[in-house]
């Protein structure tokens, strides 16, 4: 047995009864001169040739102890042995053998164990080194979790919950998975220095370039978001982003089609050699084969326009009365709609994607963000630097849920959030309140980008900043600002609605 598959054999037995596992955990913390001393012998004989076997035999045999915990301090042991594989300043000749091979299988094959079956064993620490970069270090929450009590190694299930689409009880199983990219990166960072440029291109900004279409069927009425062809203004934006030195530039939920990404690519692809782009997220609606129903997916493209990996929205934004009368969703005989469910179909699984020059990025496609299951799992276990969250829905504000949601997602995952915006809801917004007479509720400065970043203590609000374009801003429309959040004000959430 490899030490790592040695490893998920113990977290596993350390899940079946956290209750039992917290109490084990505190008897070792009330004797810690008697666990350190143990730990020393247990790293002793992991460095030895049999060493995964004598550490099995150790916890399955040793009198000392409770059988809990032995696994506990086996496991702990086990974690600190991987503890040189997570430091970005060791030297090669610092490393054993045998961390040598765990490091080379760790980049051929993104995990650590050999079964993904049982999940998939990471290093906990994220590329950013997150105690240089936010420069606070974040203290452990108050709630006991198995994977507090190891530093270096984190085991990512195969499945996680996610609530069903459109309100039916109950939960289903998503796949998680971690996808790690093996190139060499131009950009640290864990420099302190490191200051990315994150653009957004809100690209649908007139009502017309995204339509609403609705419709009835299975006794409910539905909408769908179909998308124009936008694809030279999308490559405009690009240029100009790229003259701004963008490092990572989003593009919001469902406002490129098929060609639009097409030419998105291309555009990329033009500043693939000197260019400052190293990352491209496009929110495309992808059209379902015959009578299926259409994905709203996330497209992440690499520096060449290739494509990396894609993720699909995990939840349906089904709008109630007031939102339909809100953005003026109507059905096709021109009737005020109670209720409209989203035509999509949801997504069945996670990828969270290990990054060069950027660290560990996962995908919250706008409704994703706010529901509890899974992106509270995501956040709660520390493993992500970003989460990124293209959105359709009017101009965003310090006041929305949006606002909210990424402010509880960046303090509960000490991560950075970006969520980014198209405007042509806005319009549809304004539309309703010149037909209402509100002329003074009207949309005049479109909030088309939110970006969130964690504070030490979770209880601190993260700091934000906001950026906008005009209502009526002409093409290609795009906005861009440096990752300097020392001069970001904290951001205050009471009464989001």
């Amino acid at each position: 047995m490899h030490l790592a598959d040695l490893f998920v054999a113990l977290r596993h037995q350390l899940d079946r009864d956290p209750n039992e596992t917290e109490r084990a955990a505190q008897r070792l913390e009330f004797a810690p001169d008697d666990a350190r001393g143990v730990l020393r012998r247990l790293m002793a004989l992991v460095e030895a040739d049999d060493g995964t076997d004598a550490l099995k035999a150790w916890v399955a045999s040793s009198d000392e102890w409770t059988p809990l915990d032995r696994c506990v301090l086996a496991a702990q042991a086990i974690d600190q042995w991987f503890a040189p594989l997570a430091s970005r300043h060791l030297s090669r000749s610092a490393l054993s053998d045998g961390h040598l091979r765990a490091r080379q299988w760790y980049k051929r094959h993104g995990r650590l164990n050999g079964d993904a079956a049982e999940g998939q064993l990471i290093l906990r620490p994220g590329l950013f080194d997150r105690s240089v970069n936010i420069r606070e270090v974040t203290p452990l929450r108050k709630s006991f979790d198995v994977a507090d009590l190891f530093h270096t190694l984190l085991l990512l299930p195969p499945t996680l919950a996610a609530e069903c689409p459109h309100g039916e009880d109950g939960e289903r199983p998503v796949s998680l998975a971690f996808h790690r990219i093996a190139e060499v990166a131009d950009q640290c960072p864990s420099d302190p220095d490191w200051t990315p440029v994150v653009g957004v291109v809100p690209l649908a900004l007139a009502e017309d370039d995204l339509a609403i279409r609705t419709f009835s069927k299975d006794g409910a009425d539905w909408y769908a978001a179909i998308p124009g062809d936008l694809g030279a203004r999308a490559a405009s934006a690009i240029d100009a982003l790229a003259a701004e030195g963008a490092t990572v530039i989003v593009f919001p939920e469902v406002t490129a089609g098929p060609a639009t990404l097409g030419a998105i690519q291309a555009a990329v692809r033009r500043h693939a050699v000197d260019g400052p782009i190293r990352y491209v997220l496009v929110g495309v609606r992808q059209g379902g084969e015959a009578d299926a129903k259409p994905r709203s997916t996330a497209v992440l493209l690499d520096r060449t326009g290739a494509e990396i990996v894609r993720q699909t929205k995990l939840h349906c934004w089904d709008l109630d009365a007031d939102q339909c009368r809100s953005y003026d969703v109507r059905g096709p005989d021109g009737r005020l709609l109670d209720a409209a469910k989203e035509f999509i179909a949801p997504g069945d699984g996670v990828t969270i994607v290990e990054l060069p020059n950027m660290g560990r990025l996962a995908v919250m496609i706008c409704e994703d963000l706010g529901r509890e299951q899974p992106a509270a799992w995501l956040c709660r276990a520390k493993l992500l630097d970003w989460i990124v969250t293209p959105v359709m829905d009017a101009g965003l504000t310090e006041e929305r849920w949006q606002a909210q949601a990424g402010d509880e997602s960046s303090r509960a995952g000490s991560c950075r959030v970006v969520v980014a915006n198209s405007m042509a809801v806005s319009h549809r917004f304004n539309r309703v309140r010149d037909a209402d007479g509100e002329e003074d509720k009207r949309i005049t400065d479109c909030g088309v980008a939110l970006f969130f970043q964690p504070r030490a203590d979770p209880a601190q609000s993260s700091r934000i900043r906001r950026l906008s374009l005009p209502i009526d801003a002409p093409e290609p429309a795009c906005v861009a600002a440096r990752w300097e959040p020392q001069g970001w004000p904290e951001l205050k959430t009471e009464g989001c609605p």
